[in-house]
């Protein structure tokens, strides 16, 4: 059996208690490169696509916000927490 690891995030101003999973953080970062590097003068230089280019950045910038969400308190919207990582057995 695997591992599943998560974050569990305390809110310093407020106290609220929050998870997240380590790999689904580290799928959004790698999402975000992708795009960045597809948007502008890559997409155009290998593609000639101007829109690829643009839906390229509009992609970054919605995994950009989904993981600031993350990183962020959902109580209060606070950035600024304690950060321990939990591993655990996955259920089956």
């Amino acid at each position: 059996m695997g591992q599943v690891k998560e974050y569990k995030r305390k809110c310093k101003e407020c106290g609220k208690v929050w998870h997240s999973l380590v790999g689904r953080e580290k799928e959004i970062k790698s999402s975000v490169n992708s795009n960045t590097c597809l948007s502008a003068g890559e997409a155009m230089s290998c593609c000639g696509n101007m829109g690829t280019a643009a839906q390229a950045g509009r992609n970054a910038d919605a995994q950009k916000d989904v993981l600031d969400k993350l990183k962020k308190c959902p109580e209060c919207g606070s950035s600024n927490y304690e950060e321990t990582i939990i591993s655990y057995e996955k259920k089956i």
